[in-house]
């Protein structure tokens, strides 16, 4: 009651958003408009932020009420950059180190997409990625330099009450909250559940570690009840794993050197071997629904889906052709792909970005991200096991490859809680170092 209370005008917003989206579909984006205009003219930077999250998660929804946020999601992004630039008084944009280390790599993806087969899909999540990693940072920075730390319960409060409802959706409407035998609440899958619970885990962990006055111990009980019974229910083994080894390499110090990096490539490479030869073990413990026994062998189709993008890569192996192909090329092959046992897309980041961007492409962006993440464990000692994490889950599942989904944004948000938040306890003059460090 007392979240609702103090963040009753924009749970009231939202509310009507989601109504109006309902029943007027896209004549509800004039209204959603004006609230966001609303919100900018007030400096409601959090809420702003906060909002676009809600419709990435909304367009993952298989809900039809939901519908309204995947053509809008777009529109949001660019007037989430549009806000940043038009605000730059107020938000600092200069030393942005997100964007500026990862600039090399969106001005690749611009010079290659001359020959995509959807020229304007490509054009537009080239721009929608670009723009996600220049305004999430700034907005983030933003917050925290001005002792917005607060907002973060609002974060809190939308998000542990979307996940919570998925969970009461199991006993009101089990039809619609599972899919094929699996639980997936209000996402699309469950596997995309099981991303968005990983993501949510990794950045609510991080915000009780850099500023813990903020949530009580009775909050952060009831997460991680939530996000372990969430998990636990959409049978998602690759999340449940990465959240396992983040938790392990956050809590053992002796794992976050060399030995961690080890114990890491050892997990990563050794994960689909040993979920192969598996049947025995967990017949005799009985745990054949959890790990869905009947899909082990062929990992739930993604060694096909790894088979297929490996040839199709031979064919741009260097160079590739932009955002958005491996989409298309996968939903060109639908139907034979299906008639073979597989659903979805590549089922792995690194062949998704490879078969877009190219060896190169491929090349740039892994740069980009270890140097980012480098860079961030020189202010932030819990950086090494959220890269370990992320680099699991990406392993397995595509999402880091598309920046209008709920997960690609919930990362970079809780790079930016590692790089700019901080406690009450720390002194201006300690902060102003820390940023001193991480500039250089």
């Amino acid at each position: 009651m007392v979240y609702i209370k103090e963040n009753l005008g924009f749970l009231a917003m939202c509310l009507i958003w989601t109504v109006a989206g309902t029943y007027l579909g896209s004549v509800s984006y004039i209204l959603i408009l004006l609230g966001i205009l609303a919100l900018m003219s007030r400096g409601r930077y959090a809420e702003i932020l906060l909002g676009l999250w809600i419709f990435l998660m909304f367009s993952d929804s298989h809900y039809e009420m939901f519908d309204f946020a995947k053509g809008f999601k777009p529109i949001y992004m660019s007037l989430l950059a549009f806000i940043v630039v038009a605000h730059r008084g107020v938000i600092d944009t200069s030393n942005n180190l997100v964007f500026k280390i990862f600039l090399p790599f969106f001005i690749w993806a611009f010079l290659i997409l001359y020959d995509n087969p959807e020229l304007f899909k490509s054009i537009q999540k080239s721009f929608s990625y670009a723009f996600l990693f220049f305004s999430v940072p700034v907005i983030m920075r933003y917050l925290f330099k001005a002792r917005q730390a607060e907002t973060l319960r609002t974060f809190y409060f939308i998000v542990v009450s979307y996940l919570a409802l998925g969970l009461i959706m199991k006993y009101i409407n089990p039809e619609f909250a599972y899919l094929a035998g699996r639980f997936r609440g209000l996402m699309g899958n469950p596997n995309g559940l099981g991303v968005l619970v990983l993501i949510v885990a990794l950045f609510f962990d991080t915000v009780f570690r850099k500023v813990p006055e903020q949530f009580g111990r009775q909050e952060k009980v009831v997460f991680w009840i939530i996000i372990f019974a969430n998990l636990l229910l959409s049978q998602s083994r690759s999340s449940l794993f990465a959240l396992i080894l983040y938790l392990t390499f956050s809590n053992f110090n002796a794992l976050k050197g060399f030995l961690g990096l080890l114990v890491f490539a050892a997990a990563l490479f050794s994960y689909q071997f040993v979920m192969n030869n598996l049947p025995v073990v967990i017949q005799a413990l009985g745990l054949e629904e959890f790990f869905r026994l009947d899909t082990l062998e062929g990992g739930s189709g993604r060694l096909l889906a790894w088979t297929f993008a490996w040839e199709q890569i031979q064919d741009n192996f260097f160079i590739g052709k932009g955002f958005n192909y491996t989409e298309w090329i996968f939903g060109a092959n639908y139907q034979m792909l299906a008639n073979m046992g597989h659903q979805g897309n590549a089922h792995n980041s690194y062949l998704t970005f490879w078969l877009d961007m190219g060896l190169i492409g491929l090349i740039i962006y892994l740069v980009a991200f270890f140097l980012l993440f480098i860079r961030t464990a020189k202010v932030y000692s819990n950086t090494i096991p959220v890269m370990y994490a992320i680099l699991f889950s990406v392993s397995f599942e595509s999402w880091l490859t598309a920046s209008l989904n709920p997960f690609t944004i919930g990362l970079v948000m809780t790079i930016s809680v590692m790089l700019y938040a901080r406690s009450d306890s720390m002194e201006d003059g300690v902060a102003s170092e820390t940023e001193s460090q991480l500039v250089r």
